[in-house]
């Protein structure tokens, strides 16, 4: 049996989401899922005013109810394992920081994933912003979004690190060779001593392949950085989406275990059990 989870998964909160927590649930019972863990997003109020994705959030008095709705859902589903997550923006601004962790300590999470969308107020992954790709010199938006990742990793925060390379979304990649970059962010990362994900809906984007690409996922799993799974699921029947592809690429770098989270703890799981 494949111990399997599934620990990027939405909700209508955030506004851009469908579907009741229930079909979430009978979801990731249906493909076989050995435990779930909602991460829905952290309010976006530490964001800079520039900032024009704050909506796509719940609003902070909503969280005390997101973390009750997941509670009662866990006494719903005794079978299912299922952890109280969040995936927290990561701004680098002291500001932003001190506000963050002031929201992420109000509760017991079970893991908190820290992504980055964004560079200043330039959000990366919505499509209002596509003309940032076309004045900027690629290469450098990739060591940039890479540099603030690394200090999202740095900073304490986060558990995971959520959709690492996910300034590709677009399909946006230089020409040059991304050997050196990867490997030195690899690096970074393993030194930092956080979890990564390999996040699956990068397929159902425009380019059509898993978060994080191969070679940089190659790269931290030769360094042996602990990895999860996540569907970024915002729909029920993304529940769990293509991980028989992660699966294989796991397999194929020699990794047999998987990242879990109690109360902000890592366990790592054989993916075999």
């Amino acid at each position: 049996m494949t111990f399997l989870v599934d620990y990027h998964m939405h909700t209508v909160r955030c506004n851009h989401a469908e579907g009741t927590l229930e079909e979430y649930a009978d979801q990731a019972v249906a493909v076989g899922l050995s435990e779930i863990g909602f991460s829905d997003h952290l309010p976006l109020s530490p964001a800079p005013a520039d900032v024009l994705s704050r909506d796509w959030a719940m609003n902070e008095e909503e969280l005390p109810e997101y973390v009750e709705d997941i509670y009662s859902l866990q006494r719903k589903y005794p079978s299912l394992p299922i952890k109280l997550g969040i995936e927290a923006d990561y701004f680098p601004d002291r500001t932003s920081i001190a506000k963050t962790e002031k929201m992420l300590q109000a509760f017991s999470w079970d893991y908190v994933i820290g992504s980055v969308h964004h560079l200043g107020y330039w959000t990366v992954d919505s499509s209002e912003y596509l003309h940032e790709f076309e004045r900027r010199d690629l290469y450098k938006v990739y060591e940039d979004y890479f540099e603030t990742v690394i200090k999202a990793a740095n900073s304490g925060l986060f558990d995971v690190l959520g959709h690492i390379d996910l300034v590709k979304k677009f399909g946006h990649v230089p020409r040059a060779d991304l050997t050196s970059l990867y490997r030195d962010f690899a690096q970074e990362i393993k030194k930092s001593g956080i979890a990564f994900e390999i996040n699956t809906s990068g397929l159902r984007k425009p380019i059509g392949e898993i978060y994080p690409a191969e070679g940089l996922l190659r790269e931290l799993l030769n360094l042996q950085v602990p990895v999860t799974l996540g569907s970024d699921s915002h729909s029920p029947l993304e529940v769990g989406k293509d991980f028989d592809k992660a699966l294989e690429l796991l397999k194929r770098y020699g990794t047999d275990r998987i990242a879990t989270f109690t109360k902000r703890q890592r366990i790592m799981r054989p993916l075999e059990v």
